[in-house]
């Protein structure tokens, strides 16, 4: 039973050494993009993240030996699958071959990346805020005149949406016609900190004590929509 036990406690440790060894955070360039994947491990299962051209996320779920990783990358949304992923790793490299199939016609892409571990893999999400939502999203809103002097007003509206729960909206307008102009500053509409809930954004505005629903939204790549009381807003990732 004593033998069992420390057979039991070796292969444990093989395994989380394993599971050590290829977590981190890996970077390539894939079709002239960049190209990323987080990945975390426990014993052999392999969970993370495929980031695509800086913004496009997906989810990767595998099994790692200690040298092949055969992975799956899926729509964190839906679950689809969308592509396969097989990599051999030595050293911090990471060569994989991804094969996506065209749902149009049947064919099956096939590209090869170097993927080289940068660091470690970022601390887990927070399961109440959703990732995807983290950046600075930007919505313009033009206005045109039709009268015998043209003028025209552009409103901007910056989101930013932190990883550290904090998040702040400013606006700002500019207007001018043929002869005059104006550029009123940016002005802070409010702040506070943020978490995500099924697709239902909630906001703490500084001072209160409670998070109070802010918008509905969902991702159309690559734009951010809303739509709360003030409208439909689609966004756009800066």
């Amino acid at each position: 039973m004593r033998n069992s036990s420390i057979l039991l406690l070796l292969v444990l440790t093989f395994q989380a050494a394993i599971a050590d060894e290829l977590d981190g955070r890996y970077q390539a360039t894939l079709d002239n993009q960049p190209a990323e994947l987080i990945l975390r491990s426990s014993d052999a299962q392999v969970e993370g993240e495929y980031i695509e051209n800086q913004h496009l996320r997906f989810k990767v779920t595998g099994h790692f030996d200690g040298q092949a990783l055969q992975a799956q990358i899926s729509d964190p949304a839906s679950g689809q699958a969308l592509a396969n992923m097989n990599g051999n790793y030595a050293n911090g490299m990471l060569a994989t071959s991804l094969a996506a199939r065209n749902p149009q016609t049947g064919e099956t892409l096939v590209r090869e990346a170097m993927f080289q571990r940068v660091g470690p893999p970022p601390a887990p999400a927070d399961p109440n805020q959703d990732a995807a939502l983290v950046g600075t999203w930007i919505y313009e809103q033009m206005i045109n005149s039709n009268g015998l002097e043209f003028a025209s007003m552009t409103t901007v509206t910056t989101l930013r949406i932190r990883a550290d729960g904090s998040i702040d909206q400013w606006r700002r307008s500019v207007a001018g016609g043929s002869e005059w102009s104006y550029d009123r500053p940016g002005e802070l509409q409010y702040s506070g900190h943020w978490r995500s809930d099924n697709g239902l954004l909630l906001v703490q505005l500084k001072g209160a004590p409670d998070y109070q629903p802010a918008a509905r939204y969902h991702f159309s790549a690559p734009y951010l929509v809303t739509e709360s009381n003030t409208g439909r807003m689609i966004w756009q990732r800066r």
